[in-house]
């Protein structure tokens, strides 16, 4: 009888180091959303900070036997460059690719490949474990050349793009079929099937990155009429309720509220599928998931927070972020700031691993606030969060958030901004007449986390641009050449060809007089 107890303690506590030594890990990162875009209040004291219409029931289960951050940013306000700093550890202007279309880095042809990623972090911990990213990739390199061992990438050599959550395939331009919009019903089965292969059998790292909620906004017929018939929200306008058919185009693709709410709805059960799967595998207990945003909501307003996608006011950068999992405190919201370049150091202190990170990261493992809350803090190798945004379509800024306070600079015209975000974190007072001292001290740590990184130039990217679009240029006058040969005497195609090039060589000068109004210092 001693000895069969004696075994089944030294069975429990195997099992249960064994789940501290191998932990799974999940992220789920959703496109576009907006910090008050769930049902799940991000800060209890700001009422604005959830919606009262969009519905996120799973969400809200994970919250409950996990952590909300209210003070939870991306790597930048837009998708691309968020993509990859999360997957590296490190800002946007560190791996030298700060915006959407950022022309200077596609010049230089920069790859990423040979950077730490999180999979590489997991792999080095334990050989055992197995990767997965399913989705939307981070453009230019393919997931599975930065150390995943499964993923869903279509069309040869192409990552996975906005565009493979609107087609079958980039090659045919098929359109998703109604019930598979922007591949939401696909990615759950693709994350069930995996948990369910995996789970239990050995630890996993699973990134499930979807294409919702960015536009063009899709969703589900059945779900569009379930929200037709809930309470009607404030923010909902006489037009979310006409018949789709009577929809303006324009509204339809991305401020349709009803259709946005739905595809959240399918955004939030895919999660409940995740971890309905983690339960069945018996490893919840063991299982760190992770819901959170690529960058700031595009569908105002945004809560209480200014501004949104695409510029670098907290609307833009602050996200919904929730987490549980082993050792996370339950029913907690953290008020300390955090980063999705923390992301990385953090897999590879809760996966115990003996392999040395790279130093030149700008995260910290988010540990210590998962287990204490407000009562802890993060430890970096870099003074707060800098968001370097040489932009050639947008107003050109760096901005820092240092402990409470916020700095945005203008690059062409010098203008500041001081806030403190603590309290005024819908930032209308601008304080840096108030505290100039305060502003000097966030400059000087920008200024020298700029030089150590060697960052963009906005005039080296204005160049870039206007060489992109001279290229363009040249690239449609030969396809033009070509129309013009098959056309031989036909004057339709001659004139086809002749609209086509005309509408080219417009919409290429619009881009070049947008670039140097920009350069004119547009306020911010």
């Amino acid at each position: 009888m001693m000895k069969t107890l004696l075994a089944i303690v030294l069975m429990i506590c195997c099992t249960i180091v064994g789940a501290a030594e191998s932990p799974n890990f999940i992220i789920v990162y959703v496109d576009d959303l907006g910090w008050a875009d769930t049902s799940v209040p991000m800060m209890l004291s700001d009422p604005e900070s959830k919606s009262d219409f969009n519905q996120t029931p799973y969400l809200e289960k994970l919250a409950a036997r996990g952590m909300t951050f209210s003070s939870a940013y991306a790597p930048a306000p837009t998708c691309t460059p968020s993509r990859k700093s999360i997957q590296f550890g490190k800002t946007p202007g560190r791996l030298g690719y700060t915006f959407v279309h950022d022309v200077l880095a596609l010049q230089k042809k920069l790859s990423w490949k040979d950077e730490v990623s999180m999979a590489d972090i997991i792999k080095a911990a334990n050989p055992n474990y197995v990767t997965a990213h399913f989705g939307k990739g981070m453009s230019g390199d393919r997931m599975e050349t930065i150390g995943y061992d499964i993923t869903d990438e279509v069309d040869g050599n192409a990552t996975n793009d906005n565009f493979h959550g609107e087609y079958d395939s980039i090659g045919n331009r098929k359109p998703l079929p109604p019930d598979n919009p922007k591949r939401m019903a696909s990615l759950q089965k693709r994350s069930v099937a995996f948990i369910e292969k995996h789970g239990g059998k050995q630890p996993f790292f699973m990134m499930v990155s979807h294409y919702a909620v960015h536009v063009p906004h899709a969703a589900r017929a059945d779900l569009i009429e379930k929200y037709r018939s809930l309470p009607r929200g404030k923010y909902l306008q006489d037009e979310d309720y006409l018949p789709e058919e009577q929809i303006p185009e324009g509204r339809k693709i991305s401020h349709w509220r009803l259709q946005y709410a739905a595809m959240l709805d399918e955004v939030d059960q895919g999660l409940g599928a995740i971890m309905l799967a983690v339960e069945k595998a018996g490893q919840t207990e063991n299982t760190f998931i992770i819901f959170t945003s690529d960058n700031g909501g595009g569908l105002n307003p945004n809560g209480t927070l200014r501004g949104g996608k695409a510029n670098l006011y907290e609307g833009g950068l602050r996200v919904p972020f929730v987490v549980a999992g082993p050792g996370v405190r339950q029913g907690a919201q953290c008020d300390v700031a955090i980063n999705q370049w923390d992301l990385l150091p953090t897999l590879h202190d809760y996966s115990e691993s003996d392999e040395a990170l790279p130093e030149d990261l700008d995260g910290g493992s988010l540990r210590p606030v998962f287990e204490y809350g407000n009562a802890a803090k993060v430890e970096r190798n870099v003074e707060g969060f800098v968001y370097h945004y040489p932009c050639y379509f947008a107003p050109p800024l760096t901005v820092i958030r240092l402990g409470d306070y916020k700095l945005m600079e203008h690059h062409l015209t010098g203008e500041q901004k001081l806030f403190n975000v603590a309290t005024d974190y819908y930032e209308q007072q601008n304080l840096v007449e108030d505290l100039p001292q305060k502003a000097a001290e966030l400059k000087a740590v920008m200024d020298k986390y700029l030089e150590e990184i060697d960052a963009e130039d906005v005039q080296d990217v204005y160049q870039a641009r206007f060489a992109e679009l001279d290229r363009f240029e040249k690239n449609a006058r030969e396809q033009y050449k070509k129309r013009i040969e098959r056309a031989g005497e036909e004057k339709r195609l001659i004139d086809e060809a002749n609209n086509w090039l005309r509408e080219q060589l417009e919409r290429f000068d619009r881009n070049r007089k947008e670039c140097r109004e920009n350069m004119q210092g547009k306020m911010f």
